[in-house]
């Protein structure tokens, strides 16, 4: 019915909970000499949704294997490999720790998302400026957007003025119709029961 698209916004951590998760991940490149390095960028990405911060991602994930790759391969800790893989972990943690950090807080500062007018969801604030926000299209039960639109009056010949109509006779006809109606079905049920009675 609605298609695939972004779930609800997910509620964001309280100011304590969220600085807590901060220095957390931006700890664990540095204290794992690089090899998790990863992980920030990996929370990162699944907390802003968005496709560069996946791309950095990524990219760290594969110079992370890289330079362990240089590090497993090295036949003793004197050799230019192991000095190579080392530098490389040990830059991953601090790129990756900095850039975490600065995108995070970036993050953290934007107002929430709330629904957008073409279903999904966008920062509030946004979207065409013609469309105040509170007037913007709800979802929900379909609702006939011609229902209280007015039927145009054609317009009156040239040269002719139109007639008014006196007061309370547009409704006279309808009133006397539904009595008319009334009458008859009363008369209807009076010898429907009168028969039955007998």
């Amino acid at each position: 019915m609605h298609g695939p698209g972004h779930g609800p916004p997910q509620p964001r951590p309280s100011g304590a909970g969220q600085i807590v998760l901060r220095v957390l991940f931006a700890l664990v490149p540095l204290l794992s000499i690089g090899m998790l390095s990863w992980t920030a960028l990996l929370r990162l990405a699944i907390v802003t949704r968005r496709r560069a911060h996946w791309v950095v991602f990524w990219i760290q994930l594969a110079l992370c294997v890289v330079a362990f790759g240089f590090v497993m391969r090295a036949p003793d800790e004197n050799d230019w490999q192991m000095d190579v893989g080392m530098l490389g972990l040990l830059a991953l943690a601090v790129a990756s720790t900095a850039f975490y950090l600065y995108a995070d807080i970036r993050h953290a500062s934007r107002p929430p998302l709330a629904p957008g007018p073409f279903g999904g969801y966008a920062p509030a604030g946004y979207g065409p400026p013609h469309i105040p926000a509170a007037t913007a299209p709800r979802f929900g039960p379909y609702v006939n957007p011609y229902a209280e639109t007015p039927v145009p009056t054609p317009p009156a010949p040239v040269g002719h003025a139109p007639v008014p109509a006196p007061p309370g006779t547009a409704a006279a006809p309808r009133i006397d119709q539904v009595r008319a109606e009334l009458d008859e079905l009363s008369q209807y049920l009076r010898k429907g029961t009168g028969s039955g009675d007998r």
